[in-house]
């Protein structure tokens, strides 16, 4: 490999002659920076031509929401472009198509999402770290409250599981495997959330049990139907019912149904941070991430192992995981194929 060309072509091109894994991440974070700045652009230009929308963006909770379907816009936008053009396959493909379990994935993920929450305010609240008071007892506050945390945090939880669990993970596990992408993802996804109010070391290593706990469950389906349901159900579980921070974050409290005091010790409760820096939810995270991969609830349908084919065979997504082989496409898979979204 003496030839520079050679050598070049080495450094980017792997053998299913597509960019290398750590290239086709860096192209995605560039893509997700340039759509995101663009449509920011967009909306702040809209506000200036039309003085009321102008006025709505910077009130209540309206910013929070924009903000957050902006940032789904690009992301969807980023993974079409990259998956298309590096990828040669559909964005559906990525993890949100309507394969035959998407909704039983989503609907027991969301389930299991807000029991496990459940169970780490339970351990907490057995030692005194917590008490609540309720907040909200009219039924229009209540269900106010609930729409309005129900549909911001499902768009936050699609929004970073397409950032963190979707393509770039998806490409580190198509050419380095599951294990190696597992780590690397959910170290990541810890450092992510420094920035957040109160962050500390114990918070960040929870986030990245939080990163193994995600993407285990895009491991396990190959979908991030059930990642995405975990997520989101797990932040509204915290907010709506508890009345707690997440990640640090309280923009949410006055349209929860509880209003959580935080006590000590800080160890369990986490302190400013919520539940997510406290060993309560180490506890939490762990049992779920057991239940996740050792229930025989998951599994990867045909139809998913078909739709992210992309050069050489997958390799084997991690030892923990069942071995599921690519079969002929059903009748049925067909059926469900013709019916996608992407």
């Amino acid at each position: 490999m003496s030839d520079p060309h050679d050598v070049a072509r080495h450094i980017f091109i792997n053998d299913e002659n597509e960019l290398r894994s750590g290239w086709r991440v860096l192209v995605f974070v560039t893509c997700l920076i340039i759509v995101g700045a663009l449509l920011t652009g967009m909306a702040l230009a809209l506000g200036t031509l039309v003085p009321p929308l102008d006025y709505l963006r910077r009130e209540g909770l309206i910013p929070l929401a924009a903000s957050n379907v902006s940032n789904l816009a690009a992301a969807l936008i980023a993974s079409a472009i990259c998956v298309n053009v590096l990828e040669r396959r559909r964005l559906g493909s990525v993890g949100f198509k309507l394969h035959r379990r998407w909704l039983r994935d989503f609907g027991l993920g969301s389930m299991m999402g807000a029991a496990s929450l459940a169970i780490a305010v339970g351990i907490a609240a057995s030692t005194g770290a917590y008490s609540f008071d309720v907040q909200t007892p009219g039924f229009a506050s209540l269900a106010r409250g609930f729409a309005i945390t129900s549909l911001i945090f499902v768009v936050a939880g699609a929004t970073e599981e397409l950032i963190f669990r979707g393509f770039p993970f998806q490409a580190l596990v198509h050419n380095l495997g599951g294990s190696r992408a597992l780590v690397i993802s959910s170290l990541v996804f810890g450092l992510a959330h420094l920035s957040n109010p109160g962050a500390s070391v114990f918070s960040t290593i929870n986030t990245v049990f939080a990163g193994i706990w995600l993407g285990l469950a895009y491991l396990m389906t190959r979908s991030l139907w059930l990642a995405t349901a975990l997520h989101w159900s797990w932040n509204f579980a915290m907010v709506f019912i508890f009345g707690l921070p997440v990640s640090g974050l309280t923009t949410l409290g006055d349209v929860s149904w509880l209003k959580g005091r935080i006590g000590e010790p800080i160890w369990i409760s986490g302190g400013d941070y919520g539940p997510e820096a406290g060993l309560a939810a180490t506890v939490a995270l762990i049992l779920s991430t057991l239940a996740i991969w050792k229930s025989g609830l998951f599994t990867t349908s045909n139809e998913m192992l078909l739709a992210i084919t992309h050069g050489k065979p997958e390799p084997a997504l991690l030892s923990i995981t069942p071995d599921t082989e690519v079969l002929p496409a059903t009748d049925q898979d067909n059926q469900t194929s013709e019916s996608r979204l992407f």
